[in-house]
């Protein structure tokens, strides 16, 4: 069972991400926020000076010349970070998720070839983006009905030893800026969806490939996303990581890591959002007295504080739980580590919005930023809807 203490080392790395995050990251978050083109708003100073730090190769096996750390650590690294801006947190979060999806699914050959040129990077260039969301909407492409006209619509089709890869996704994470992609696409229509799609990884000079719109978001300023375009994209069957029509085998392989990595950004969302209201709360006098000791203020700050502890220790349980498989004892379904926190994260920051009043509209302040970040969180990473949707039937059929 899980202990309640990080260890020595777990603390250490969350001083100094906790310190990266109060000198690099916060100083720059506001202003990257309002700088209205989305491709002028990505912060490669501040990304390099993490990969610097090793930050992207935390869950990259030591023999790839990463760093071998454990899911709950992934856990405290992106609590801090996502504390000092979470658009700046997610392009770790995609570059540590996508990289052990390759560490556990790969060839030798395939981590020595994708992950040691990204584990020994230290100018931010190397990132990784991955394609899954389709302009069909993100829930799509994990159809399970038998109908194979459902599902996926990416098309990889087989010629020779290679595969022609042809469409679109929409919304991917460091889109443009990362110099490995991966993508799922359907190589059988003839098959039900959750059997017909496969994984492919390539690099970003790979012809037929292309970016195409950045997106212009209302939060998440500081991360880029953006469609990623494949005209007769060929790439030889080396490419593919995991098996032909194993696709969603590969990326399950990763979507409990996923979905703590989402869970704890929306964590260190609403602990940012709590401690500007904690002090705010403090600080603001209403008819001769601080906000925080009325009975209304104080019970909001009550409620934010325990909604953020326990979204906290279910991350991190389940992060221990992905850590430790053998264990059977008292097993929560792993997408709670995403569903739960991300909409925690909603409810706090609106009450701190609350509290804070009409200053919190005003972009002078911190909030306002911090309740456009969380509310695309139920969103991403699976909407929630489709996740408890999955979690009601494994719960009737247990």
């Amino acid at each position: 069972m899980i202990g309640f203490e990080l260890t020595e080392e777990q603390r250490q790395l969350q001083e100094v991400a906790r310190r990266f995050a109060e000198n690099e990251i916060k100083p720059v978050a506001a202003a990257i926020d309002r700088i209205a083109d989305p491709k002028a708003a990505y912060p490669l100073d501040v990304i390099r000076k993490g990969f610097e730090l090793g930050f992207h190769a935390l869950l990259i096996p030591e023999e790839f010349g990463g760093l071998g750390g454990s899911t709950l650590d992934y856990a405290v690294l992106l609590e801090e970070l996502a504390a000092g801006d979470i658009g700046m947190a997610n392009a770790f979060h995609v570059v540590m998720s996508i990289s052990e999806m390759i560490a556990r699914m790969g060839t030798k050959e395939q981590c020595q070839r994708w992950l040691v040129p990204i584990a020994t990077d230290t100018t931010g260039t190397q990132l990784i983006c991955f394609g899954a969301t389709e302009p069909s909407g993100g829930s799509e492409i994990f159809c399970p009905h038998a109908d194979p006209r459902l599902g996926t619509r990416t098309r990889a089709r087989r010629d020779g030893d290679h595969y022609v890869i042809n469409g679109t996704k929409v919304f991917s994470s460091n889109a443009g800026v990362s110099g490995l992609y991966g993508l799922l696409a359907r190589n059988d229509d003839s098959r039900a969806n959750l059997e017909s799609c496969s994984v492919f990884f390539f690099g970003a000079d790979t012809p037929g490939f292309s970016i195409g719109t950045i997106e212009d978001k209302m939060g998440h300023r500081a991360s880029i996303n953006g469609e990623l375009i494949f005209e007769d994209m060929r790439l030889p069957k080396e490419n593919m990581l995991g098996r032909e029509g194993g696709g969603f085998e590969t990326i399950n392989a990763i979507y409990d890591t996923n979905g703590v990595g989402t869970g704890t950004m929306a964590v260190g969302v609403a602990r940012a959002a709590y401690e500007h209201a904690l002090r705010y709360a403090k600080e603001r006098e209403i008819w001769g007295q601080p906000i925080g000791k009325y009975q209304a203020v104080g019970q909001m700050l009550v409620d934010m504080k325990a909604d953020l502890e326990m979204a906290r220790l279910m991350v991190r349980r389940i992060a221990w739980q992905n850590a430790n498989k053998n264990s059977r004892e008292g097993l929560l379904p792993p997408n709670l580590a995403k569903v739960y926190p991300t909409e925690m994260a909603r409810r706090v920051t609106i009450k701190a919005m609350q509290i804070f009043g009409g200053s919190g509209y005003m972009k002078d302040y911190p909030l306002e930023k911090l309740l456009r970040d969380a509310m695309v969180l139920p969103i991403i990473s699976g909407a929630n809807e489709v996740l408890k949707h999955f979690m009601s039937q494994r719960l009737l059929e247990a």
